[in-house]
């Protein structure tokens, strides 16, 4: 593994003033460790794709237009629109999971929503509505255009040979391999962030296609951090965290620090019974007044 891991844990608690290092919040996508799969979906990985492609291919044409919008809201006011935003994130989160999908990063089949799944093993945390610089945005072409064709080559080489390689790989192991999926979060987080950024959902420059610098947060879970890094609240999705660093289990007695148990008064140590003053050797029965014949008698008396 290298220095720069690819991987957004999936998801964790991160502390606060990590996000806070995020100036401005990028796009974190959360995938699931490698899993077993089925040898008949991954056979047929490209034919259960179908259905998703068709619908996407008019969802992107809406987001096109969506954006087309939004770019003049944000080009006046300096802030994408709320609808545009909402309907752009949605369209993120879609083709990000269909992609997850085609990549063979999980089995699970995508679901046909905008919304985030909180279920599902691929998930995408996009920051709030951020200020955007107009001139930014009147540019945002040209300023995308190195990140798009690195995105076009990277997206060449992990759709086309190397995922063909990955699916033999897949289809005959039931797995794919740790590299590949190691290699393919970092491929599919590039691909989203080089979107989200194109479409004005981030002011963060699309980076981190070797991995994020050591010391990035992992995901914006914690609520904080999150919201300080403009992520908002993260939604209630993994329940409560394990229970295993919380107060630790009054197995010992007492916390450290306060009275021990078992060396404060000895038990079973003060007067030890059977032993203090004798049973039955304080004045001896039957040998004060001699009990027997009575004072003898004279000859007097017979």
């Amino acid at each position: 593994m290298s220095a720069y891991s690819p991987y957004q844990g999936y998801p964790g608690p991160v502390p606060a003033f990590a996000m806070q290092q995020q100036q401005p919040p990028p796009i974190f996508i959360a995938v699931a460790d490698p899993a077993p799969q089925s040898r008949l979906t991954v056979f047929f990985r490209y034919f259960m794709l179908i259905p998703h492609m068709f619908v996407l291919y008019f969802v992107g044409m809406a987001a096109g237009v969506v954006a087309f919008v939004g770019w003049w809201g944000a080009l006046f006011t300096g802030q994408l629109p709320e609808f545009a935003y909402s309907f752009l994130s949605g369209w993120l989160r879609w083709t990000t999971r269909v992609s997850a999908y085609e990549l063979l990063l999980t089995d699970v089949y995508p679901p046909f929503a905008l919304d985030d799944d909180t279920t599902y093993p691929v998930r995408v945390a996009i920051p709030a509505p951020q200020q955007l610089n107009r001139a930014a945005v009147f540019f945002r072409g040209i300023i995308t255009l190195p990140v798009i064709l690195l995105a076009g080559i990277v997206a060449f080489g992990a759709f086309s040979v190397m995922g063909f390689v990955a699916w033999l790989i897949t289809l005959f192991t039931g797995q794919l391999s740790p590299s590949f999926h190691f290699a393919y979060v970092a491929v599919l987080r590039f691909l989203t962030r080089v979107n989200g950024y194109y479409y004005m959902l981030t002011t963060a420059y699309p980076g981190g296609l070797f991995g994020d610098e050591p010391g990035t947060v992992a995901w914006p879970d914690d609520p904080a951090g999150a919201q300080a890094a403009g992520f908002g609240a993260p939604a209630a999705a993994y329940g409560a965290p394990d229970a295993g660093y919380g107060a630790p289990a009054p197995a010992f007695g007492n916390p450290v620090d306060s009275t021990p148990q078992g060396y404060g008064t000895p038990q079973g140590y003060g007067n030890p019974p059977a032993y203090g003053g004798p049973q039955g050797y304080g004045t001896p029965q039957g040998w004060g007044t001699p009990q027997g014949p009575e004072t003898p008698r004279t000859n007097g008396g017979f």
